[in-house]
């Protein structure tokens, strides 16, 4: 069985970013409310909690993991702040995932949890990332897994957050919801006297 991937062992490219207390990085110039980050750090899939006598807890080596990950995603949203605007953290996301590795060892679904952990994480009194408050804000999700010859030249997480508008008049698709629950409301019984007066000379010539 191959060893897990750690950190000490990732090729990290000379322009990444080094982060205190947590994985080297490389952003790219995003547009609009828009977050792109590349993490260069191992892939680590979200375990069960576990259960003992003193309570349910995540294993230690997980919440390093979150932390690590959180404090780059901080960081991360902290250069976009500086370049931008306040992130607005309240707001619905658009998340794109995708993990690079040599062998596909864990579920996506598992992979992904641990990066919506990561993104929320609160440590202490100290926020952490913080890019949504909750992740059930995440509205819209893909994760991708893509292989490559070797783990240590290539693995990294490329992290996409885009913030969707936050009023519903912005929303194309709630836009058109509307526009159809206009059009039936005005077929139901909201009709104009003119087109009234039409449909009963229709159905006198009917008859």
């Amino acid at each position: 069985m191959k060893r897990r991937l750690k950190a000490e062992d990732i090729s990290v490219p000379a322009f990444a970013h080094d982060v205190p207390g947590g994985y080297p990085v490389y952003t790219s110039e995003a547009i609009g409310w828009e977050i792109v980050a590349h993490v260069f750090a191992p892939h680590m899939p979200s375990p069960r909690p576990r259960v003992t006598s003193r309570g349910t807890f995540m294993p230690t080596e997980y919440r390093q993991h979150c932390e690590k990950l959180a404090a780059t995603l901080a960081y991360v949203r902290g250069l976009y702040e500086a370049r931008k605007a306040p992130w607005t953290a309240e707001a619905a996301m658009r998340l794109d995932l995708a993990f690079w590795g040599e062998t596909q060892t864990a579920d996506l679904d598992n992979l992904a949890k641990t990066v919506m952990d990561a993104g929320q994480l609160h440590r202490g009194e100290e926020p952490g990332a913080e890019l949504w408050k909750n992740d059930r804000q995440i509205r819209s999700l893909s994760v991708d897994w893509i292989a490559v010859e070797d783990d240590a030249q290539w693995s990294q997480l490329v992290v996409r957050v885009h913030a969707l508008p936050t009023r519903e008049a912005d929303i194309p698709i709630a836009a058109a919801r509307r526009h159809r629950e206009a059009a039936k409301t005005t077929r139901a019984g909201d009709d104009p006297p003119k087109r009234q007066k039409a449909r009963k000379t229709a159905t006198e010539r009917q008859h």
